[in-house]
């Protein structure tokens, strides 16, 4: 199965309420860097702290994203 389509899935089973947060990072491909975030960060995996390390990372990925669009003139 691909990364993507595995990732599409596991985005569905979320919003449908059939896996809470921290199920949704531990079998996607951020698990690792969660793992990581949650020792730097002194917590343990919980739905709670890998629903705010997802809010986290998706507003730190708006953010580059915008950077990046700014750099080729989208915003101008």
């Amino acid at each position: 199965m691909s990364e993507a389509i595995k990732h599409e899935e596991l985005v569905e089973l979320l919003q449908e309420g059939k896996i809470g947060y921290l199920r949704f990072v531990l079998e996607g491909e951020s698990e690792q860097d969660y793992l990581e975030w949650c020792r730097a960060h002194g917590t343990d995996p919980s739905d709670e702290s890998a629903e705010f390390y997802v809010e986290q990372t998706d507003i730190m990925q708006m953010e580059r994203q915008l950077i990046d669009d700014g750099d080729y003139g989208i915003w101008n």
